[in-house]
């Protein structure tokens, strides 16, 4: 199935029953409120076929098997793959913001936390990896992980850094992308290229670079 092209739907005569109907979510059209369980089963089941077989193998026969849903169920959920994966990965990959009186390094330890669990325990690196193989046959893949994903989440940090900047914890030229690319890169190249483990030491020594880099 093209992840661009809107899914054909098979026709049935049947009613829609309780385990085909959920709560809204795009392109939700009228009748029965739909039930949040089937949504979380479907983005659940979406998300580990994702970590398995990547998203160029990722198919809905297999998600709706998964999941126990028709296929149906899913496409009047998400009407392209796409779709699919971008409400999965937002959902099975939180992250949430540290707490507001944090200072600035210990919500900065926070968002490191986050970003481990995020991209290493749970598998979501392998997905991002088969995103970079798929985005020359998709090019807007890639844009749309970006918008819906990274960039909401680097927002985080700029505001995390604002609130350092104006406390006097960080310096005023710290560049927001930068800290984030810190972070995330060193992650990242550490698991998933040097395929070292991120024991509390190396995160302590990483936070430890990091702060020094920035601080006021």
């Amino acid at each position: 199935m093209s992840a661009s092209t809107p899914v054909r739907r098979r026709a049935t005569t049947a009613a829609p029953t309780a385990s085909t109907t959920g709560r809204s979510a795009p392109a939700a059209g009228r009748g029965r409120p739909r039930h949040p369980d089937t949504d979380q089963a479907i983005l659940a089941a979406t998300f580990r076929q994702l970590v398995e077989v990547g998203y160029g193998n990722l198919s809905v026969e297999a998600v709706a098997a998964v999941a126990g849903v028709a296929k149906t169920t899913i496409y009047r959920r998400y009407p392209t793959k796409r779709d699919l994966v971008m409400a999965a990965l937002q959902v099975e990959i939180p992250f949430p913001s540290p707490a507001a009186n944090s200072d600035t390094r210990s919500a900065l330890r926070s968002v490191v936390d986050v970003i481990i669990h995020a991209m290493v325990d749970s598998g979501a690196s392998r997905i991002l990896g088969s995103l970079l193989v798929e985005d020359p046959r998709e090019p807007d893949l890639l844009a749309t992980f970006r918008q819906r994903l990274l960039e909401p989440r680097r927002a985080l940090v700029i505001e995390l850094l604002r609130r350092g900047i104006e406390r006097g914890e960080v310096r005023p030229d710290a560049d927001p992308l930068i800290v984030t690319e810190m972070m995330a890169g060193a992650i990242f190249a550490h698991h998933a290229i040097l395929r070292e483990r991120t024991t509390e030491a190396w995160v302590d020594g990483l936070m430890d670079n990091v702060w020094a880099a920035i601080r006021a």
